[in-house]
């Protein structure tokens, strides 16, 4: 295991994991919100599908495929392959950020937007004989009969399963591309079948949703791409990017630095960068922090353009 304590660990990134909850609370809150009742035509044929009773992936369902399933596969990658617990918390702590702060935005997306959902107009039950206004050719929420379903009805965009889906397997799939290095130009098929697998699953359950007409294919677009936006947010503020070196390496754990440093800062002509911290510890030097971010390129004293020694 990696020498860091699980209580270390937990002091460095306590308010990352403090912010998590603050987006669960602020989606529990949004959750009880009523969301805004958009008008609608009582002859658009893309809101007059039937209520689908039996979903082909209720909720429970994509949770435990996209929450459980990710966090089962990493913990075996951390714990097992790479033994390390400094891995296997980042990778923890990356799948929590991304899914609860997707669960946020996706339901302010969907109170304040308030779009019917394509079994609207079953769920709503119009009363017998109604028409929309002669005036503006719409009508709103006051001629439905059935309530019961009615609030859900009207938060129709963005997909939630969609979003839930590209968050938690849209992290999975990075969190394996980096330890698989799938960008390091030797061109290995099999790594690209691993790493896209993820995808395809959140995909057939994003694709779900317009068949039980729960969505309309932008709600399931928009859905896929916040979801997979805010996993790869998430997943790049504890790993590197992709492309460096270090792609199956997490970030350096927050811990107080010890005195006395030395720090030297690498700059490359393609952007790259490259920071070491010597730590000097009793009589033995010690490297601390090495974080490399480097493009797959060969170095030489002629590509850098600035040291500095501190």
């Amino acid at each position: 295991m990696a020498q860091f304590s699980k209580i270390a660990l937990l002091k460095a990134y306590a308010l990352d994991w403090v912010l998590c909850l603050v987006f669960v609370a602020a989606f529990f809150a949004a959750d009880r919100m009523e969301p805004y009742h958009r008008l609608f035509s009582l002859e658009d044929k893309t809101i007059q599908f039937p209520f689908a009773v039996k979903e082909r992936v209720p909720m429970w369902l994509c949770g435990l495929i996209t929450v459980v399933f990710p966090f089962i596969v990493m913990t075996i990658v951390a714990l097992v392959v790479k033994k390390s617990l400094h891995d296997w918390h980042h990778a923890s702590l990356g799948l929590l950020m991304g899914h609860t702060l997707n669960l946020m935005v996706t339901e302010v997306f969907k109170n304040t937007v308030g779009r019917p959902r394509p079994d609207f107009i079953d769920r709503c039950q119009p009363k017998e004989g109604s028409v929309d206004s002669p005036v503006f050719g719409l009508s709103n929420s006051s001629i439905c009969t059935r309530t019961d379903l009615l609030t859900d009805g009207f938060k129709s965009f963005l997909s939630g399963h969609a979003s839930t889906s590209f968050a938690g397997m849209g992290f999975l799939s990075l969190y394996l591309a980096g330890k698989l290095h799938v960008f390091d130009r030797k061109g290995y098929t099999y790594k690209g079948f691993i790493v896209a697998a993820p995808l395809v699953v959140a995909i057939l359950i994003a694709i779900s949703r317009t068949e039980d007409y729960r969505h309309h294919w932008q709600d399931v677009l928009a859905g896929s791409l916040v979801g997979f936006l805010l996993s790869y947010f998430a997943y790049h503020q504890y790993y590197p990017s992709l492309h460096s070196y270090a792609a199956d390496k997490p970030f350096t754990v927050r811990l107080k630095r010890v005195k006395p440093e030395y720090r030297a800062d690498f700059s490359f002509v393609d952007g790259s960068e490259f920071a070491i911290t010597v730590v000097k510890n009793d009589e033995e030097i010690l490297v601390k922090d090495t974080r490399a971010l480097l493009a797959d390129s060969s170095v030489n004293s002629s590509s850098v353009d600035n040291v500095d020694n501190v």
